[in-house]
């Protein structure tokens, strides 16, 4: 699940429910680095994977995310494969790649692990430009997940938030194709069980189940409209706030 509201609480209540992962947002949501630890302290509690979502291509933002324990990065905005090659050295010590190596902080053991766990690269394919690249991009070994930015991409394809545009449609299964002969799994966002069964039946490895926000709006919903139709008796004292 996609997360924009920091919240250990919120994400136990998350994990408990039997989530694999969920992905704590800096680009869209109000993350930032001292709300990120709580929350994934209380993904690892419950063996969810705590996924972060950085706010650009900024090595020393997605370094300090590696370091708080991120079991891996997803990066945004990337256009063309220099942006994808760049994004993913930001994964690795040197000499593979350019993150910087302290094993004094939390993912080192606080200086007991000389190597913590390899995190998990998974680039955003949203633009049209990075399309047109996907199958040079994809020879990227480093890839360890191609999550498709449907959102961002009906955007450029001028058919915004049109999640059944043929259009759309024809975009993602090109992604996809290319994920497959390339073997790389792929992710993308689903928001009702009919969805996720349609994606799982293409080939989607990793099915996000929409955004907390919204899930939390549209439960509270379903919760409160129906009640609008009640009818007190007549004598029942009328309660107006404020």
């Amino acid at each position: 699940m996609w997360r924009v509201i920091p919240s250990p609480a919120l994400t136990e209540i998350l994990a408990q429910s039997g989530l694999n992962f969920q992905i704590m947002d800096c680009e869209h949501g109000a993350y930032d680095y001292s709300t990120l630890l709580p929350d994934i302290l209380a993904c690892e509690r419950h063996h969810c994977a705590p996924l972060v979502r950085v706010s650009g291509r900024d090595k020393v933002e997605a370094q300090r995310c590696l370091d708080l324990g991120a079991r891996g990065l997803v990066f945004p905005q990337l256009v063309d494969y220099d942006d994808f090659a760049s994004a993913a050295a930001m994964m690795d010590y040197a000499p593979e790649g350019t993150r910087g190596f302290n094993p004094f902080v939390r993912a080192g053991g606080y200086g007991t692990s000389s190597m913590p766990a390899r995190p998990w690269f998974i680039p955003i394919i949203e633009t049209m430009a990075a399309v047109e690249q996907i199958d040079t991009i994809l020879q990227l070994e480093r890839i360890d997940l191609v999550y498709i930015g449907s959102y961002d991409l009906s955007a450029q394809l001028g058919v915004i938030g049109q999640m059944k545009s043929s259009a759309l449609t024809r975009v993602m299964d090109r992604i996809l194709t290319a994920c497959s002969e390339a073997s790389k799994p792929a992710g993308l966002m689903v928001l009702n069980e009919e969805d996720a069964r349609i994606q799982s039946s293409r080939g989607v490895a990793a099915l996000v189940h929409g955004v907390e926000s919204h899930r939390l709006k549209q439960a509270m919903t379903d919760v409160v409209q129906p009640l609008h139709n009640l009818r007190l008796p007549p004598s029942t004292p009328h309660l107006s706030p404020g």
